[in-house]
């Protein structure tokens, strides 16, 4: 059986009996959200409020699954969790200094009953997904011009991270890139899920497809905003000829599947 447990987290864990795999897929408690159905098996979240040894609450997010698989070159016919992909995913942009959750707990095992994963990280306490954080700040004067840019740097900043790290998200909506306004002057964005995320060598192959998603997804903003967002994310002053291709790709393919009223990138 493959197994992960954080230092970090280890003793709190321990305390609670829930350090190794049978007794976290054994326990019973509320879900966060309820077992999606599908991949011919379920997967669903806990959330844990446990408590540390200086007395301060821990919130941790406990997902399990089984048999939620996904093929890959490597497992084309067996498949693989998609728990398995998510951990080895958030590893590796952890180690290149993205902003991705705390990794606390991993386990997978074969059973009779198929292929059991458990996914345990840290709560991300005071972040909320960017779309409503725009929403209360760049239209609120009670926010300085700097703290509205600094919000939609710190949202770039994160993707374009994730980016240089080789990882496509695949998935990047609006509630999976959130943002922490605890300090004004100074937002972090981190981004989330990460089951469908793929290593793509080229650039352009993973930047195209999740920079559309979000594009699409995130409606409010204006064409300012999200012009600057791209500049942020490209760490340019001013678009040149390929930038400018770029955001032409953005905008087309963002234009496929968004809703009606949503606004995009001007060209």
């Amino acid at each position: 059986m493959q197994a992960f447990v954080s230092n970090a987290f280890r003793h709190v864990l321990a305390s609670y009996h829930l350090d190794d795999f049978e007794h976290l897929w054994g326990y019973r408690g509320d879900w966060f959200e309820s077992p999606n159905q599908g991949r011919g098996g379920w997967s669903g979240v806990n959330r844990l409020v446990l408590e540390r040894q200086d007395g301060e609450p821990l919130g941790l997010f406990l997902k399990r699954q089984q048999n939620y698989i996904r093929r890959t070159l490597r497992h084309p016919f067996s498949g693989v969790a998609t728990f398995s992909c998510e951990f080895r995913n958030i590893r590796h942009l952890a180690d290149r200094g993205v902003p991705v959750p705390t990794l606390a707990f991993f386990a997978q095992k074969s059973s009779q009953q198929g292929i059991q994963a458990i996914l345990v990280t840290e709560e991300l306490c005071g972040y909320r997904s960017v779309d409503r954080v725009a929403a209360e700040v760049l239209n609120n004067p009670a926010y300085t011009r700097g703290q509205k840019l600094a919000v939609i740097a710190s949202a770039a900043s994160a993707v374009r991270a994730m980016h240089d790290a080789c990882v496509q998200h695949r998935a990047l909506h609006a509630k999976h890139l959130l943002v922490n306004m605890d300090k004004p002057d100074a937002p972090k964005a981190v981004i989330i899920d990460f089951e469908k995320a793929r290593i793509k060598p080229l650039f352009m192959l993973r930047g195209l497809r999740d920079l559309a998603t979000l594009n699409r997804d995130v409606v409010g903003p204006g064409n300012v905003a999200r012009l600057y967002f791209f500049k942020q994310y490209l760490g340019v002053d001013k678009l040149g000829p390929w930038s400018k291709f770029l955001c032409r790709m953005v905008i087309k393919r963002s234009r496929k599947r968004r809703q009606p009223d949503a606004s995009v990138m001007p060209a």
